[in-house]
């Protein structure tokens, strides 16, 4: 099944559904942010009243628009009426702490959320028709995810909405696959790992980072700790690196590939700040590129999806994707945040439009950087 790589489906089928109209009769509870409008418009009036913003509109376009300008439903305006007829013009909940008040006592001030934060309320929804299932996907997500793994050179890619965190203990928990599993895991790693290990009731051999003898920075093991390591320990279950790390240093991947290969090892990579590795010639290679079974990234530290965005991609036979997907259902919300994978279709989408030029400019201010520093 092919797919345009600079269309977005799972972006593009939220925008669908704010302009359907719909009426929300399921969760969340904010009802597409219509819990909040109310408060912005009258709140909206106040500063009208009290003559802080010039801005002129008859009580026609007060009814018929939100503060954002696009128009409101019919039902959205009954809505509205009905909620008038019971609660008056009273502003309910949502108060902050104003320290100033006359008495010296904390007088409450109106907090209301602003346009743009219900605009993006407006796009979070939850599985319903057209907006598919993250762990059982067959539609939108299921295009998303295939465009990722063109873009990324993996065989299968997964969204993830638990960060790089959800990836890790995903990975361990699918090769960790009974009591006492042992795994080759480089010493210096991010905590995710030392908890998917204790969640997988696993066992693990720690390997020695190098040591950059100029800065003094642990990288990741050496080719020789690592061959040492798979001939001592053949029963191990795989081999677990980071790298980068994080100070974007690292080495090359295909040797330690072909060893643990070899010994019918998978290699597992946190990539979580490599993200972009791969998509400029100056940038260093990738891990899949290098031959990793399964890698996992935070899309949002170098790359542009929101904060806990991020992607779990894989190649080759040696893990066992059926449980893989388990794994992942286990250890991920089972109410996914739709907002938070549109960002990571928008940031594929991105380097699939864009691919080397996006970072030119980025570059270019390193190279600049560096010249400063150097003069």
């Amino acid at each position: 099944m092919e797919h345009k790589s600079n269309t977005a489906p799972l972006y593009e089928a939220l925008l669908a559904y704010r302009d359907s109209g719909q009426r929300s009769f399921h969760v969340p509870g904010h009802k597409n942010g219509q819990v909040y409008r109310r408060l912005l418009e009258q709140a909206d009036q106040q500063q009208l009243d009290g003559g802080a913003v010039a801005i002129h509109r008859n009580e026609g376009e007060a009814k018929g628009k939100q503060s954002s300008g696009r128009s409101v439903p019919v039902g959205e305006d009954c809505f509205r009426q009905a909620e008038e007829e019971r609660y008056g013009n009273k502003i309910h909940g949502l108060t902050n702490h104003d320290r100033n008040g006359t008495d010296g006592s904390e007088a409450d001030v109106d907090v209301v959320p602003v346009s743009a934060f219900l605009e993006m309320m407006r796009l979070d929804v939850t599985e319903i028709s057209g907006t598919d299932d993250l762990h059982h996907p067959e539609g939108v997500i299921l295009e998303a995810q295939q465009l990722a793994a063109d873009c990324f050179g993996a065989e299968e890619s997964f969204f993830l909405v638990g960060g790089s965190t959800s990836g890790n203990l995903s990975l361990l928990l699918t090769v960790c696959n009974e009591p006492n599993s042992l795994v080759l895991v480089q010493r210096n790693v991010h905590k995710s790992i030392i908890h998917g290990l204790m969640l997988a009731g696993a066992r693990a051999v720690f390997l020695e980072p190098w040591v950059d003898p100029t800065s003094g920075l642990a990288v990741m093991p050496s080719l020789e700790t690592v061959q040492a390591a798979v001939q001592a320990h053949s029963e191990a279950k795989g081999v677990l690196v980071t790298l980068p790390n994080y100070y974007g240093m690292g080495t090359d991947l295909k040797p330690i590939a072909e060893v643990c290969h070899e010994a019918g090892m998978p290699l597992l990579v946190d990539e979580a700040h490599g993200a972009h590795y791969g998509q400029h010639p100056d940038l260093p290679a990738s891990a899949l590129s290098c031959g990793a079974d399964g890698v996992v990234q935070s899309t949002h530290k170098m790359l542009s999806a929101f904060t806990m965005g991020a992607m779990l991609h894989v190649q080759g036979t040696r893990l066992n994707r059926s449980l893989l997907r388990q794994r992942l259902a286990m250890v991920q919300s089972s109410s996914p945040s739709y907002p938070v994978m549109a960002s990571l279709d928008l940031a594929r989408r991105l380097l699939h439009t864009q691919g080397a030029n996006a970072f030119t400019a980025g570059l270019a201010a390193v190279d600049a950087f560096k010249r400063g520093l150097a003069e």
